[in-house]
């Protein structure tokens, strides 16, 4: 079997994602297990203080409370990595 030529749209990674946490807006920490494993949340925490995180991350209500992120702009970085990573291998394959 040869490489595979062309590469299909993925699915709705937005779709997706709610689908999984069934809520728009979940915490930094629930994310980091699945798409920032290398992180920890103080790492992460850290992170999102300096805007350094590869999506915006939010506070909800002051200074003591937990780092939120919006699954579309997850979505968004996702998606994003996604075709680079096309990119690349097709530069590779072709």
């Amino acid at each position: 079997m040869g490489a595979v030529k062309k590469i299909e749209e993925p699915i709705d990674i937005s779709f997706l994602l709610l689908m999984k946490y069934r809520k728009p807006v979940i915490s930094l920490s629930e994310l980091l297990p699945d798409y920032l494993p290398h992180l920890t949340i103080e790492q992460a925490n850290k992170r999102a203080n300096k805007c350094t995180l590869p999506f915006p991350a939010f506070k909800s209500d002051g200074r003591n409370s937990p780092f939120y992120v919006h699954l579309a702009d997850v979505a968004f970085w996702l998606n994003s990595i996604q075709k680079e990573s096309r990119k690349d291998w097709q530069a590779m394959n072709d």
